[in-house]
């Protein structure tokens, strides 16, 4: 019988994480702070947490992808069990993979960071955490070393919820009468500034570096990321992170319609300004930001989204100029 358990709640999608120490439901629960719900509803998904010496796939497992960063040479092809390697936008140091047995109907995915292995049925709704614990060794506590379960958070995150059919995407939102605005632009482009600067001025946080996109009801819709922000604080020559809604004092939003799409490019001028971009163009960035087609558990789905929200949604270009004219009327009177 479990002895611990915590429910938490991403886009609609209610999460019951499962472990027999108090710790990791601890940190699962410092983790998720924003995500956390309090139901006796039956989940959509369980994770259980599982803890032994060595894991073994079966032999008829193949690999479907392997996940590189941006600019990473991709590794040299191999024979036999095929390799796949795609962008990531996982923050897994470029060493996650995943695999598919046929004989098993089973997903098997990977973390070699810390040797830990996400086992996913589908018919079952359960995803098993493998986290790697060394043999025991002499003169040592019996668990003193095993692998940190929020090591793969990044990772089980993207399978939970593209199993759900919400796709994470590099980039910030707010939500400003209810209705979300979604940055997107590369690394450095002003996306985390932009976002909290908006929240200072009412707008609800939704997160600064990922968040996910979806479909509710034919509408598009942003989902949050509540984790801790990347920003440079007082001055400082090296981000922190932060916790946005506590430490700066901002109100928050877990989800919103969405009601409009920037591509963020720092102009190095005074005023900041909007100009109008075509939905061709918005779902090629859409389509940058996310993980990509081979990481996705229903490509199909994964298209239509993109395809939906591209169709639906207007798409601006903000040059993002002082940061003393950025407001929230900016985004209002396009």
């Amino acid at each position: 019988m479990v002895a611990y358990s915590a429910h938490v709640q991403l886009s609609d999608i209610i999460v019951r994480f499962e472990s027999d120490r108090e710790r990791d439901i601890c940190e699962l629960k410092s983790f998720f702070k924003y995500h956390l719900i309090d139901t006796t509803d039956e989940s959509d998904c369980t994770v259980v947490l599982k803890r032994q010496a060595s894991f073994h796939m079966p032999k008829d497992a193949e690999m479907l992808w392997q996940s590189l960063r941006h600019g990473d040479a991709e590794p040299a092809r191999r024979f036999g069990r095929r390799r796949v390697s795609v962008p990531s936008k996982l923050n897994t140091n470029g060493l996650a993979s995943c695999y598919y047995s046929r004989a098993r109907e089973e997903y098997y995915y990977g973390l070699m960071l810390d040797l830990s292995w996400l086992c996913y049925h589908p018919s079952e709704h359960t995803i098993y955490h493998i986290l790697h614990q060394p043999p025991q060794r002499k003169n040592k506590a019996v668990g003193t070393e095993v692998s940190n379960p929020l090591n793969a958070m990044p990772l089980l995150i993207h399978v939970i919820t593209t199993v759900h059919g919400r796709y994470l995407a590099h980039g910030a939102a707010v939500a400003i009468d209810h209705k979300a605005s979604l940055f997107l632009g590369k690394s450095g482009s002003g996306k985390s500034t932009l976002s909290t600067d908006l929240a200072r001025q009412k707008a609800s946080f939704m997160g600064d570096d990922l968040v996910l996109l979806y479909t509710k009801d034919g509408v598009p819709m942003v989902g949050s990321l509540l984790l801790q922000a990347k920003l440079y604080m007082d001055k400082a020559d090296e981000k922190s992170s932060v916790d946005v809604p506590a430490e700066l004092q901002t109100d928050y939003c877990l989800s919103a319609p969405l009601e409009a799409v920037y591509a963020v490019q720092q102009n190095g001028l005074p005023m900041s300004s909007v100009k109008p971009r075509p939905a061709t163009e918005l779902l090629q960035q859409l389509m940058e930001a996310s993980n990509g087609m081979m990481m996705q558990y229903d490509r199909q789905q994964w298209l239509t989204t993109m395809y939906a929200i591209s169709e639906q949604t207007p798409y601006y270009l903000l040059h993002y100029g002082a940061r003393s004219s950025l407001t929230t009327s900016l985004l209002k009177n396009r």
